[in-house]
């Protein structure tokens, strides 16, 4: 279908939209879209479920989603809880809340924020979490960057390779901002409501980023915790831990920091071990 024949749908309140093919699909309250749906733009706020595939050019969600199927966008923004049975490709993924993914997330940049749960492999060329992850395959990008809300992996492979144990987790965020949807609005009041809801969000998971990044986590009513990332195999050019548990660790330049416990380290170049850190055995190529 052409771009000038796509049309906007809007559902306020509890209600279904039919798959298909649109410009802008906003849901604000309860609803569920039926079928396969292909759009420039998808936003929900509320509750929603999607029973098929998405495709779209920018899917934000805020409150709970659960897609049935397979994510395919340029842009990825979830707040709250986001499930998804299937696979993720995009460009750009952005996460703050808990997002769970049922096969494989694939993505140029990845940036979470909250809690990331993915029972196959992740690739990217960007990796930034700052919270807590699942990974059931490997974890693999040019740039991993890990500020640990603790984490668990099969195996992480990259260029470069960063664990620090900054911040805290996720855990027992306290307050919610509130959010009022006043359902008798029409459909272009509606999209302002739910456009101001994303900007508040976009303002807080900014806050958010910053205040782990500077160890103010309690501010925001968080527990705070060491964590502890787990990992079979980590494999790099440059490695930098801290707060790791691994079996093997093989590298050019490796630096083992404070908190890890390693089985194996094989490098090419450098290695450099912090008291306190627990090492088995090492090897140079």
């Amino acid at each position: 279908m052409s771009e000038q024949k796509r049309k906007n749908v809007h559902l306020a309140g509890s209600g279904r939209i039919s798959g298909g093919v649109y410009d802008t699909v906003t849901v604000a309250g309860s609803g569920r879209i039926e079928g396969d749906v292909d759009a420039n733009l998808i936003k929900t706020a509320g509750s929603c479920r999607i029973d098929g595939d998405v495709k779209t050019r920018e899917l934000k969600t805020a409150g709970s989603c659960r897609v049935s199927g397979d994510v395919r966008a340029e842009r990825m923004k979830t707040a709250g809880s986001c499930a998804i049975e299937g696979d993720v490709h995009a460009d750009e993924v952005k996460i703050a809340g808990t997002q769970t993914i049922e096969g494989s997330l694939k993505a140029k940049e990845i940036t979470s924020a909250g809690s990331l749960k993915v029972a196959e492999d992740v690739e990217a060329e960007k990796f930034l979490s700052r919270g807590g992850f699942e990974i059931g395959g490997l974890l693999s990008a040019e740039e991993i960057k890990i500020e640990l809300g603790g984490g668990k992996v099969t195996e992480i492979g990259g260029t470069r390779i960063e664990v620090r144990r900054r911040g805290g987790a996720f855990w027992g965020w306290r307050r919610a901002p509130r959010v009022h949807i006043h359902l008798e609005r029409g459909p272009e009041e509606l999209g302002e409501t739910l456009e101001s809801i994303f900007e508040e969000l976009g303002r807080i998971g900014e806050e958010v980023e910053r205040a782990v990044s500077e160890g103010l986590g309690q501010a925001f009513g968080w527990s705070r915790g060491s964590g502890y990332l787990e990992a079979d195999t980590i494999e790099g050019d440059e490695i930098f831990l801290e707060n790791t548990r691994a079996r093997v660790v093989r590298g050019k330049k490796v630096q083992i920091g404070e908190g890890c416990e390693i089985e194996l380290i094989e490098y090419s170049e450098s290695l450099e071990i912090a008291p306190g850190a627990q090492v088995k055995e090492q090897k140079k190529a």
